[in-house]
């Protein structure tokens, strides 16, 4: 964090209308296991540790052996396009990146079998890397013991690093200060926007639904049981369960969006669409996830007395040989007037 040294540390998650949801930051001197695990110890406190949880990181071992201490019940699966990366040092060949992504987020393990196959023949040396590097639980969408959604990579994290380029050239108290400013202006434009929607589900829910409804015409649907259905179309066919909500494309399971194949089922049982989607994509739940207020942190004089607090040492830090990158480091009323 510029010449102040440091890490930060940042744990996100997403809101039902696919946009970024911070949960918690940290400030520490460098990415070992214990500072990693300190960081999920506090994270813990309101992200609990079940046994739907994923978590997704890259493959740094500190994280690692950090999840698999505090998070015990949960799974941990490894970014794909930090793992797509890796193999460019033994295999030269284009495309082998662009595969590893598109096979990583294949629904039906069979259907990954054939992809990773192919993809074996074409890349072999890169197909050897990523057999000794990890295994498919950990990164592939088909073998995933748990529920994925659509998140594959660190991306919304590495957004985020992103956005605070300039506030990680701030000392530690101030770039705090920032954190909380932008995560306000976050929640706010967000609550507003939740407010204002005048539809069941979110935006970016709805979209979806539209896409699937188109796909979903033409295709042909036979009764098999109380709420099961053998639905036929463009070349494919699926089991869908509306009672369970579940489909043999494993489209609708994973996602907990209705897939094509259930949105056509569903007009034949005379379901409504809605109630097929998680409770979770509602605009209801979207207006509650930003109910709450992130509130600054009061002034010092302000701060309670009858707390002990632990004496937190400067970093010991060698000046470094050579030019400077930067000239001077931007003021902090710079920042508060961008």
């Amino acid at each position: 964090m510029g010449k102040y040294n440091g890490v930060l540390l940042v744990a996100s998650a997403q809101d039902g209308n696919y946009h970024q949801y911070p949960l918690a930051w940290g400030i520490v001197d460098v990415e070992f296991t214990s500072s990693w695990s300190w960081f999920l110890t506090k994270l813990l406190e309101v992200v609990p540790d079940e046994d739907e949880l994923v978590i997704i990181s890259d493959m740094h071992q500190g994280i690692i052996n950090a999840i698999s201490t505090v998070y015990r019940n949960a799974h941990h699966g490894h970014c794909t396009w930090h793992l797509s990366q890796n193999p460019k040092t033994r295999c030269k060949k284009k495309g082998a990146t662009e595969m590893i992504l598109h096979i990583a987020k294949i629904y039906k393990p069979f259907e990954f079998d054939n992809a990773y196959n192919e993809f074996r023949n074409k890349y072999p040396e890169a197909a050897q890397f990523l057999d000794e590097r990890d295994s498919l639980d950990r990164w592939s969408r088909a073998y995933c013991p748990k529920t994925r959604y659509n998140i594959m990579t660190t991306n919304e994290v590495e957004s985020i690093n992103a956005r605070l380029l300039e506030e990680r050239k701030l000392p530690i108290i101030a770039l705090l200060g920032s954190l909380q400013k932008l995560a306000s202006c976050w929640f706010a434009r967000h609550r507003h926007a939740s407010i204002a929607s005048n539809i069941n589900l979110t935006p970016a829910i709805e979209g979806i639904l539209r896409s699937r409804f188109t796909d979903a015409h033409g295709m042909q649907v036979f009764e098999l049981g109380r709420l099961e259905f053998d639905v036929r179309g463009h070349g494919h066919s699926a089991i869908v369960d509306l009672e369970s909500k579940r489909c043999t494309c494993r489209v609708f399971d994973i996602d907990r969006i209705p897939c094509a194949h259930a949105i056509a089922a569903s007009w034949l049982a005379k379901i409504e669409i809605y109630d097929l989607c998680s409770e979770y994509y509602s605009t209801m739940s979207w207006c509650m996830a930003y109910s709450e207020t992130v509130y600054p942190v009061p002034e010092e004089n302000e701060w309670p007395r009858n707390i002990n607090f632990p004496l937190v040492l400067p970093l010991l830090v060698e000046k470094r040989v050579g030019r400077r990158k930067q000239n001077r480091i931007p003021s902090i009323d710079e920042f508060s007037k961008r």
